[in-house]
């Protein structure tokens, strides 16, 4: 018996465009960012989807109230809000550019590098975000232990879901890559908008079955 959970990045906002930390922070969907939500929503499509989550962040929300328009019979029309589903917080770096954030928490590894995706390869991902929460003046970014907590948080809470279940969770790309890389025990790459995750949970645990794909 075990419960399968789709985790889905939302659709592409302007701050992706501009390549900047969004964190707990929030831009529209674009154009293409509701295309994106529409397109993950008729791959799901032929699912019976018995529960729909989403984080309480504006592009997550938008993201499966799309989605769901595209799933025929489905029973919900929005999502159940769930604040532990939220994109990792970059505290001082909010809004910053994606470079700016890899630099600084670079530097602390004697390296020079200009995408967090680099710092993650180079670091790994729990040392990469002990980097970032270092290297944020105000050091309220969250750290690996922090994460580590709120991903324990959302398995726990979707293993109490019936057994059998089919869920389907709208939430963020490092958050899930960070979630992913925790319980599938290797580091995973980053996401790509309107791109899924596939998780089983069970009583032998929780398995990562696919990661960052666009069919089922």
């Amino acid at each position: 018996m075990a419960t399968t959970v789709y985790f889905v990045r939302h659709g592409e906002t302007y701050f992706n465009c501009f390549a900047r930390l969004q964190g707990w922070s929030d831009t529209p969907l674009t154009k293409k960012g509701e295309e994106d939500a529409i397109r993950v929503g008729r791959t799901l499509a032929p699912l019976k989807i018995d529960y729909l989550f989403s984080s309480d962040l504006k592009r997550a929300v938008d993201t499966a109230r799309l989605l769901i328009t595209q799933v025929p019979g489905a029973k919900m029309t929005a999502p159940t809000q769930e604040k532990c589903f939220r994109e990792t917080f970059y505290g001082s770096f909010e809004g910053h550019s994606n470079e700016e954030g890899a630099i600084w928490a670079s530097h602390l590894g004697k390296k020079r590098l200009r995408r967090i995706g680099e710092v993650i390869d180079a670091f790994g991902i729990e040392k990469s975000h002990d980097m970032l929460k270092e290297a944020d003046p105000a050091h309220l970014a969250e750290d690996s232990k922090q994460l580590t907590t709120r991903s324990h948080e959302v398995i726990n809470l979707l293993q109490q879901l019936p057994d059998n279940s089919t869920v389907v969770v709208v939430s963020h790309g490092s958050f899930i890559q960070y979630i992913a890389s925790l319980y599938g025990h290797k580091t995973y790459g980053s996401l790509m908008n309107g791109a899924m995750a596939k998780f089983k949970l069970s009583g032998h645990g929780v398995e990562v079955e696919s990661y960052n794909q666009l069919k089922l």
